[in-house]
Parts: structure tokens; C-alpha cells; sequence
């Protein structure tokens, strides 16, 4: 397939506000893609050339693509960088730059969908010396292939700027539309890619296989399981309704949920985001490889960092240890502690399907425990008062809070079911609740916030739907420090238009928009109905106070409608 035909679904789709004509136009687009290209166009409408847990890191800068870019038009230097001042967008500056290419400089044939994905490939696995002349050389031979309309999407592509709108739940609609002409496969789409997390290996399973295909995606070690999530109750007495009889309740920690998965290939740890961070915790795979008695195994944990007695230290400073250089020095700065919870596959078994009862016996006989790899502390218990005991002790040690589970409750994979229920320190205070949101807009800032973004505004995740829906208005509890940093983060982020996905009323319009993608912990005084915001029809958060930043979390793994939607009626 010609790259300049994904060029124009790309223009199409940039130029669409509504979230289902976008769905619509990318069906129809999708069926008629050759199948053997349907996995790379699935990549790439996503911005990707491959899925999050495979680490592809494309390692060229702004500067550098410019400088490729003058030399692919046969343009001066000074001219590009004053075009990219004018659009403020390496794309657009790409596609300004090969309209006013030199007459004597052809395209070199035509730009194949294959070709841009290849040579994208290339890029990323240049290293060493040399490699970023190499890495311009590649691009260059793109750039003089290309239309200006798809040099602007092989640009934005190569700098992870495409912003389109389109998240995984997207395609897996449009792939429902092209391949059985409704949005009735979804659902079994998505059970997949809730184990098997790989856009292409969805859409070129379905387009070769069918749904019978799609049935039969097992768990893979070295690709990661989306992570099952747990429900709220407005009142520990709740618990009882939810799961009759005994639970189990675990500590709930404050620090980054892993999984690791173990093979004949070494130890690979993943976050909640599905990303590979093995690198930045080379002391914890060192353990788990000497204390995981099995040849292949799926586990998962929490890892907080610890003191040099074992007790946990903010998630903050655990934060610390996402970093690409200087790792081992600050593996030994900060310790940290790995606490398993469950087990998910055991050499050639899913145990996905087994009673938490079976995955724990399990994960005991495999795992030989010590100092820095553990279980998380538990009680088994049907009494209210003896929940309530175990809640107070881990707030006393410094944890979060507690997680409730059915003993029988199978792991849900990628779904937030009533076999596990969150507890924590927030719900028993005066404003009574955590939430994630994420942010898709901004305000300019007056008085001392001037030259800054005085508020955000916030949304949450409609999971049905696949939108977002304004929930609050965040400016408290952002220091001058956040507030410095803002601009920058937020940068990559920043549209010119409403994204897509987004349900807004008029009244909330922000002065900047940004594609949902950075999330953020807010504390909340209480849910009311509003007449300005559109989560749960029309709810709002009041009095929100920033937390933190969830580097850990996507923006479709933020609070969702249904979880609103559950409180406010409470």
C-alpha cells in the first residue's frame, strides 16, 4: 500500500471532531487494506511502529530532523528553521519545506507503507558510532520518497507527535467494522487484547483468522497482561454484599505495580503503562532470577522503595529510579522491595482462569522468598472489625491502605471487577477520595500565576464509549515549581483543535487543548451534578487538590464514567 493513501486517512481523520465518524472512516479504511499490511497500518495510525512493551525507541531529536529535512528539499538550513518558527510544528515545517523543494529534485518513485515502517525500524536500532548520521541518512531517503503530505505524517510519526486522537479502543472498533461489519466483535477483541496488549498482532490475527482467530490468542511470556483493576465501596460494611463470607485482604502499597514474566531469555519487568522498565530495576531481576523456582512463570507485585529497615518511603522517591543513566548508583541509593500478590501462567498453564485460592498456592510453591522479594502482607478473615484491624496496622506502616479479594475470583484481565475491591486512607477522611483524571485543556494564569497556566481542566474515561468527559478544574495544590514545569510537559501534548475523543460543553472550553495523555492524582471534596461538566452526565468534582503526577498510568487507565457514576450515586 502507498504511504501517501495513510496520508490522507491521516488528514481525514486530523480534520474529525466526532469520536464515531473517526471509528467510521477508519473501518472503512481498514477493510480495504492489503492484509499483510494491516498490522503496520495499525501501528502507525497510533503513532507506533510496534507496541509499548517492545521499548522502540526512535532516538532522534527535533534538531536533527530539521537538519535532514533541509538537506532531503535541498533547502538552506536557516530557511526550515525560520518555516518551523512560522508553524511552531516539525510536520507541517516538512510539509511547507518539499513544497518548495528545488524543480530539479523528483520524488525517487513512490513511498510504500512497508518502507516507512522498515526504515522506521532501522532508525531506532542505529547505535554507536556514527548512528545519528545514519539515522539522518534513513530519514532523508524518506523524505525524498514522500509527497509533502506524507512527509508531514513520517515526521510527526518518527517525533511521537501525531495526535490524531486515535487510541488502541479505536482501532479495535474500526478492526470490529472493517472485518465483521459492526461493532458486535469488539467485545471479543477486546478480551484478546486484554492479554494479548499488540494492536497488530489483533488486527492481522483478525484479518487473516477471523474471530475464530481472535479466540484462540493465548498469554505469551515476554508480552505483557493488561493488569486487572479493583472496584470502590463508599463504606467498608459493603464488602460483605460485594463478597459473601471470607476474603482475603492484602496490604495496599504506594508504588508502581509490576509484573514480571520469566523465561529462558531472563527476567523482564513491566509496568501498569505495559512498558518494559527491566533496565531501570536491575537489582530486583537479579533476585527474582535466583529466588523464582520455575522456567516460566507470570507473577505480579508491587515495588516501593524502602528505607535500610524495610519500611517504605514515598512513591516520589521510588520515581526516582525511572532514569536512563546513572542506575546502579541509584539502586543502591534507593533500596526497594518487591511485594507479590498474584500469579498469572506457570510454565505452559494459564492460571487466568483459577480461583485467587489456586494462583496463591501456586505462587508460594514457586517463589522462595527473602529480604528484597516477598508477598504482600495478608489476613484471611469474614469479620468487619478484624478488615478493619489489618486496614489500621498497614496505615500505620506507612502503606496506602488494603486490597479486599474473593478467594474463588478468577483475574480479569484489562477489567475492573467485583472480585477486587480498594481501600484506602482517603476514604475515611473528610474529603473522602482520590481520582485520576487526565488532562485535556488549560487556562492562562493571572496575577501571580501570569506567564503560566493558572488551572487545568481534567476529565475522566468513558470505557464504553472509548471518550473523555470533563470532570474539574484543577488549581489548587499546584506549587510554583509544578507550575514552572508545566509548559514544558505539557508541550508534546498541545493541539490546535478539541481532541477527537473528547466530550465537552461550551462553558468549559479551555484557551489551550491537549491530547489526553498526562495524568494526574487529585483529592476531591465531593461529586455534585453540574450543568458545565459531561462525566456521568453532567457531574463535577469540587474543591480538587493536585497530588501528583501518574507517570505509571495511561489516560485510558484513569478513573473511569462507570466509577463516577457508581460514587455520585452513593
Amino acid at each position: 500500500m502507498e504511504f501517501q493513501k495513510l496520508a490522507s486517512l491521516y488528514e481525514e481523520l486530523e480534520a474529525t471532531s466526532s469520536g464515531n465518524k473517526m471509528r467510521e472512516v477508519l473501518g472503512e479504511f481498514f477493510a480495504k487494506v492489503p492484509k499483510e499490511d494491516i498490522a503496520i497500518v495499525a501501528y502507525l495510525t497510533l503513532g507506533r511502529i510496534g507496541s509499548d512493551y517492545e521499548a522502540i525507541v526512535l532516538g532522534m531529536a527535533e534538531k536533527s530532523v530539521l537538519k535532514a529535512l533541509a538537506q532531503a528539499a535541498g533547502q538552506e538550513q536557516t530557511k526550515v528553521n525560520k518555516i518551523m518558527q512560522e508553524t511552531g510544528d516539525a510536520g507541517l515545517t516538512a510539509e511547507k519545506v518539499l513544497h518548495k523543494k528545488p524543480q530539479t529534485l523528483v520524488p525517487l518513485g513512490r513511498l510504500m507503507v512497508r518502507e516507512v515502517y522498515d526504515k522506521l525500524h532501522k532508525i531506532a536500532e542505529a547505535g554507536g558510532t556514527g548512528s545519528q548520521e545514519k539515522k539522518a541518512q534513513l530519514l532523508i531517503s524518506l523524505l525524498q520518497k514522500a509527497t509533502p503530505r506524507g512527509a508531514r505524517y513520517v515526521v510527526r510519526i518518527l517525533l511521537g507527535t501525531l495526535r490524531m486522537g486515535v487510541g488502541d479502543m479505536t482501532v479495535l472498533d474500526a478492526l470490529s467494522l472493517a472485518y465483521t461489519g459492526s461493532k458486535e466483535g469488539k467485545e471479543k477483541l477486546e478480551q484478546a487484547y486484554n492479554i494479548c496488549p499488540d494492536v497488530g498482532i489483533i488486527a492481522e490475527t483478525l484479518a487473516k483468522e477471523g474471530l475464530k482467530g481472535i479466540e484462540k490468542i493465548e498469554v505469551h511470556v515476554g508480552r505483557p497482561i493488561k493488569m486487572m483493576l479493583a472496584q470502590r465501596v463508599e463504606v467498608l460494611e459493603e464488602v460483605a454484599v460485594k463478597i459473601p463470607g471470607k476474603v482475603v485482604v492484602e496490604g495496599k502499597y504506594d508504588g508502581e505495580r509490576i509484573q514480571v514474566h520469566k523465561s529462558k531469555d531472563g527476567i523482564q519487568l513491566f509496568s501498569r503503562r505495559l512498558e518494559n522498565i527491566t533496565a531501570q530495576f536491575p537489582d530486583l531481576a537479579e533476585q527474582l532470577q535466583k529466588q523464582v523456582q520455575a522456567k516460566e512463570l507470570v507473577l505480579e507485585g508491587e515495588v516501593i522503595a524502602v528505607d535500610k529497615d524495610g519500611k517504605p518511603l514515598p512513591f516520589q522517591l521510588l520515581m526516582q529510579r525511572r532514569r536512563k543513566y546513572g542506575v546502579e548508583e541509584y539502586a543502591q541509593k534507593i533500596p526497594v522491595q518487591l511485594k507479590l500478590f498474584d500469579l498469572l501462567y506457570c510454565t505452559g498453564k494459564s492460571f487466568l482462569k483459577e480461583s485467587w485460592e489456586r494462583r496463591n498456592a501456586k505462587l508460594q510453591d514457586v517463589v522462595k522468598k527473602n529480604k528484597q522479594i516477598t508477598f504482600a502482607d495478608r489476613i484471611i478473615s469474614s469479620q468487619l472489625e478484624e478488615i478493619n484491624s489489618f486496614f489500621q496496622e498497614m496505615l500505620e506502616q506507612g502503606y496506602e491502605g488494603i486490597m479486599i479479594k474473593s478467594p474463588q475470583g478468577e483475574y480479569q484481565a484489562g477489567m475492573r471487577g467485583w472480585n477486587w475491591i480498594k481501600w484506602k486512607r482517603e476514604y475515611v477522611k473528610e474529603m473522602h477520595d482520590t481520582f485520576d483524571v487526565v488532562v485535556v485543556g488549560a487556562y492562562h494564569g493571572k496575577g501571580k500565576r501570569s506567564g503560566k497556566y493558572g488551572a487545568l481542566l481534567c476529565a475522566v474515561y468513558n470505557e464504553k464509549n472509548d471518550m473523555f468527559e470533563t470532570l474539574c478544574k484543577l488549581g489548587t495544590g499546584l506549587t510554583d515549581e509544578v507550575l514552572k514545569t508545566l509548559p514544558g510537559q505539557l508541550k508534546k501534548y498541545q493541539l490546535t483543535h478539541q481532541p477527537a475523543r473528547l466530550l465537552i460543553k461550551k462553558e468549559m472550553e479551555p484557551e489551550v487543548w491537549f491530547e489526553p495523555a498526562v495524568v494526574v492524582e487529585v483529592l476531591g471534596a465531593e461529586l455534585t451534578k453540574s450543568p458545565f461538566h459531561t462525566a456521568a452526565n453532567g457531574v463535577a468534582l469540587r474543591f480538587p487538590r493536585f497530588i501528583k503526577f501518574r507517570e505509571d498510568k495511561k489516560a485510558e487507565q484513569a478513573t473511569t464514567t462507570r466509577e463516577i457514576e457508581q460514587m455520585f450515586i452513593k
